[in-house]
């Protein structure tokens, strides 16, 4: 089986809302929030416009506090060039504003829901500051804590919501990943029930290509189907 992206409309919004607010002058750039149940292909959607585009991403952890944040948001915008840097927090942002300020990048921000208000704040004061455009991908809970500040929540220019995966996204998944044809009543049913989530959709598919390799035969039918599910008890959490 084959890793492939597909273009998904949910993709495709969001590869637009960056482009605009990059594109757009320094007074006009603004805050994009991404948001969507986990493995509806957010994260996914940010790294291959940051692969293809650049900027600077970082992936939250839990827990990070002020200077831990900064610094290695500070070690992405410089490009990952040396070890990461041991300035306390308010220096990391200085020298974060003068090297966006030479160089306007977007700030790509993963699991942005983890992190705390305050280090939004932050990332507003760099936004103000240079207008680098600010990407926050999280979950639903994302929304909540932006709500929490009006100067923040009125900066967000767009807001892309990643829905569950459809049925003839499922198509055009199981051909291009496993060379598998599975007809559209099929891909609904594999679109239902793994509640639109990529991730579930991928694991099918390798039992899906294990057996269509056994039987010889790419063309999914019913009972295939239905061995594939009954593999597994499919449930998210």
């Amino acid at each position: 089986m084959r890793e492939v992206i597909i273009e998904t409309e949910a993709m495709s919004r969001f590869d637009t809302a960056v482009d605009t607010v990059l594109d757009a002058d320094k007074a006009f750039s603004a805050f994009v929030l991404a948001y969507g149940q986990a493995g509806r292909g957010k994260s996914v959607a940010a790294d291959r416009y940051y692969i293809q585009r650049g900027g600077a991403y970082v992936r939250v952890w839990q827990g990070w506090s002020q200077s831990a944040f900064l610094q290695r948001l500070l070690f992405e915008v410089r490009g990952r060039n040396g070890d990461v840097p041991t300035h306390n927090g308010n220096r990391c942002k200085e020298i974060i504003v003068d090297l966006l300020n030479k160089k306007r990048v977007p700030l790509f921000v993963d699991e942005a829901d983890r992190l705390k208000i305050d280090r939004i704040e932050d990332l507003r004061d760099i936004h103000e500051m240079t207008g680098a455009p600010i990407v926050l991908i999280g979950e639903e809970g994302l929304l909540g804590l932006l709500s929490e500040r009006r100067r923040i929540w009125s900066r967000v220019a767009y807001e892309v919501e990643f829905g569950p995966i459809s049925a003839s996204e499922v198509a055009i998944y199981a051909m291009q990943s496993a060379a598998l044809d599975i007809p559209p009543e099929l891909c609904a049913t594999i679109a239902k029930k793994s509640e639109g989530d990529f991730r579930l959709v991928r694991n099918m598919m390798l039992l899906l290509e294990k057996a269509a390799k056994a039987a010889e035969n790419f063309t999914v039918d019913r009972k295939m189907l239905d061995l594939a599910l009954s593999a597994h008890s499919w449930r998210r959490k």
